[in-house]
């Protein structure tokens, strides 16, 4: 085993780094923290960590000083005999100090007790430390219990429209130019449909859908079946193609529960709840609730559903023209999550689709709809100002994909177009 571990670091020594793309996630590697980035997969955690490798030989830092293992590489079998990765190490750079090593671990989920090992290799070898994993909620509860003030913990999602444009070779400083205007605007279309993961950029349309499946997949089976040993795997089908189609809309786990037992299958209404929110764990969906000064209220009300990438909804399911109202609140969605902690939605009779809180005492209202015309202006504009109500200081916003001509706005709400709202 250990002539294969210093084959494997003597390998991704003699290697240049592979060609990648700057993302826009700042990470600082002079704490003396343990930083993990967590994300789903194929989101580009592991191009993240070369670039931060980069960022460290820029700095003088030599190769082979930094230790990088992908602990999806088949061939490793360590059976809890970690520290041989130290040791091989060792052996092959005997003339450097183990406090000035770079370690850096992607998918750290897939090694047992991985907590536990980090810990003591972080209070006895070295505190430069670089993890990645593919599963929120098993990563954070192991952080949170067991690397108390140790560590520092960042997302990285697929790519923001600003990236996908830089991806796509889009000089955004010309941004103004008509044909720069022009070649947004195609690619913020293709952007709302099929959403923001690395390798779609450049691939040929007819394989997009492909790929999205086969992510799709190995999330299913590998990050949610295999690692939380579900036994039925057509419940957790049916539950996924369900929260699925509901999203952007509210949902109820017990009337998913109540399905589930129209339809003969024999399940318990806590193992309905717990694989909801195994679901997700995974990077495929997620939550917000109803605004409610109670705690207890917003805990007991329906929640809404949404997806973290737009892509899977048109790979998962055949969608309609009405429904790009929802992809582009998906995608309006996706954009808050990555810059504000906290996003509820207000439904009172009305509905406002996100508040956010920016800062103290200062709230951000926003409806989001693709087209705004005679017949739908009065109840996107209502569900706005009847939510201002509840805040003193509210900005209220209104984003759109386009617009009927000669429509009233009141001249305290903002209307703009979402592909320029992502920009400015």
């Amino acid at each position: 085993m250990i002539d294969l571990l210093k084959q494997i670091i003597s390998d991704f020594h003699s290697q240049d780094l592979p060609k990648f793309k700057n993302r826009e996630l700042k990470v600082p590697l002079n704490l003396d923290k343990i930083l993990t980035i967590i994300g789903p997969r194929r989101a580009g955690k592991t191009w993240y960590m070369f670039q931060l490798i980069r960022e460290l030989e820029t700095a003088g830092i030599k190769r082979e000083q930094i230790l990088y293992i992908n602990f999806e590489d088949e061939r490793l079998n360590f059976s809890n005999n970690y520290d041989l990765i130290i040791q091989a190490w060792l052996e092959l750079y005997p003339e450097f100090q183990l406090k000035d090593l770079y370690i850096f671990y992607d998918e750290i989920q897939e090694l047992p007790n991985w907590e536990k090992y980090i810990r003591r290799i972080y209070d006895t070898v070295t505190k430069k430390i670089v993890l990645t994993g593919s599963n929120a909620k098993l990563l954070s509860k192991d952080i949170a219990t067991s690397l108390r003030g140790r560590s520092l913990s960042y997302e990285l999602m697929p790519l923001s429209f600003v990236e996908y444009l830089s991806f796509n070779k889009v000089n955004l400083k010309k941004k103004h130019s008509t044909k720069s205007k022009s070649i947004i605007k195609n690619l913020f279309q293709e952007y709302l449909v099929r959403g923001g993961y690395p390798e779609l950029v450049g691939i040929e349309d007819r394989f997009k859908t492909q790929i999205l499946q086969e992510y799709f997949n190995v999330m299913i089976y590998k990050d949610l079946v295999e690692r939380y040993a579900i036994k039925d795997v057509s419940i957790v089908k049916y539950l996924i193609k369900r929260m699925i189609s509901s999203f952007t809309k509210e949902f109820s786990g017990n009337k998913l529960y109540n399905e589930l037992k129209s339809k003969g299958f024999s399940i318990s209404k806590d193992t309905v709840y717990r694989l909801i929110d195994q679901i997700c764990s995974i990077y495929l969906l997620t939550t917000i609730e109803k605004y409610e000064q109670s705690v207890i209220k917003r805990e007991f009300t329906n929640k809404k559903l949404y997806l973290y990438d737009n892509g899977f909804a048109s790979a998962i399911q055949y969608l309609f023209s009405d429904d790009r109202g929802k992809l582009l609140e998906n995608l309006v969605f996706n954009f808050l999550r990555n810059k504000y902690k906290t996003i509820s939605f207000i439904k009172n009779g009305f509905e406002c689709d996100f508040a956010v809180f920016p800062e103290k005492n200062k709230t951000l209202l926003i409806q989001v709809a693709d087209t705004l015309h005679t017949n739908n202006i009065n109840r996107e504009l209502a569900g706005l100002i009847k939510s201002s109500k509840k805040f003193k200081h509210a900005e209220l916003v209104l984003l759109i994909n386009n617009q009927e001509n000669d429509l009233e706005i009141p001249d305290n709400i903002k209307v703009k177009q979402v592909c320029e709202w992502l920009l400015e």
